[in-house]
C-alpha cells in the first residue's frame, strides 16, 4: 500500500510538471504572437504614413520599388553565397548538408519580427533630434525591411512545400520509414504493458476501462 502510494504521488507530480510546462509553453507562444503582431501592425503603419501617404516618395524616390526587388535579388544571392562559401564544412563535419538541403536553406530564409524590430529602432532614432539620420532615411529603412520581409514570406515561405516536393525531400527514405514503424510498435507495446498493469492494480482495477477508452482517445487503438 504505501508504495503504491508513493508511485501515486510521483505520477501525480509528473503530471503536474508536464501540466505547468505546457502552459508556460503556451504563455510563451501567445506573448511571441501578440508581440509579432504589434511589430507588423507598427510597421505597416509607419510605411503608410511615411511612403504611401506622402508623394514626395514617388515623386522624388519612385525608383524605391526597383531597388526594393534589386535588394530581395541581392539577399539571396548573399544568402547562396554564405550558403556555398560554408558547404564543404557544412557537408563533412556536424550532421552532415547534401546538396538538395543547401538549396532548401538558401530558399527558406525568411525574414521577420526582429529585422522590423531594428529596422523600427533605426527610425525611431531618425525621429530624434541628431544630424547623422534624417527622418527620410529612417522611413526608407522601415519600407525597404518590410517589403523584404513580405517578399520573403510571400515568395520564398509560399513556394518551400513546392520546392520540397520537386527534390524529393518530402517523403521519408526507406530507413527512416522503417524506424518510424520500429518506434511506433515499441510505444504500443509499452502503452499496453502499463494499460495491463493498471488493470491489475489493486485500487484502479475495478474501473470501468471501457469507458476509460472511450474518453481518452489515445487509447481508443487499443
Amino acid at each position: 500500500m504505501t508504495h503504491s502510494k508513493f508511485m501515486y504521488v510521483f505520477i501525480f507530480s509528473e503530471i503536474a510538471y508536464l501540466y505547468l510546462t505546457a502552459v508556460l509553453f503556451v504563455f510563451r507562444e501567445i506573448v511571441a504572437y501578440i508581440a509579432n503582431t504589434i511589430i507588423f501592425i507598427l510597421s505597416g503603419v509607419i510605411i503608410a504614413d511615411g511612403v504611401l501617404r506622402h508623394n514626395v516618395h514617388f515623386e522624388r524616390h519612385g525608383t524605391s520599388w526597383g531597388f526594393l526587388l534589386l535588394l530581395y535579388f541581392y539577399v539571396q544571392m548573399a544568402r547562396a553565397a554564405v550558403v556555398g562559401a560554408l558547404y564543404l564544412l557544412l557537408r563533412y563535419f556536424g550532421y552532415g548538408l547534401d546538396f538538395k538541403e543547401a538549396i532548401i536553406i538558401v530558399w527558406s530564409g525568411l525574414r521577420g519580427a526582429v529585422s522590423l524590430s531594428l529596422a523600427l529602432s533605426v527610425k525611431r532614432a531618425s525621429d530624434t533630434a541628431q544630424p547623422f539620420l534624417k527622418p527620410e532615411v529612417g522611413t526608407m529603412f522601415v519600407f525597404f525591411t518590410g517589403g523584404i520581409v513580405f517578399l520573403t514570406l510571400i515568395l520564398n515561405g509560399s513556394t518551400t512545400q513546392f520546392l520540397l516536393h520537386a527534390l524529393g525531400m518530402d517523403n521519408l527514405s526507406v530507413t527512416k520509414l522503417r524506424m518510424s514503424n520500429y518506434a511506433r510498435h515499441e510505444i504500443l507495446n509499452k502503452t499496453l504493458e502499463a494499460f495491463g498493469d493498471l488493470k491489475d492494480d489493486e485500487e484502479l482495477g475495478p474501473a470501468d476501462w471501457v469507458t476509460v477508452k472511450k474518453y481518452i482517445t489515445g487509447l481508443s487503438n487499443l
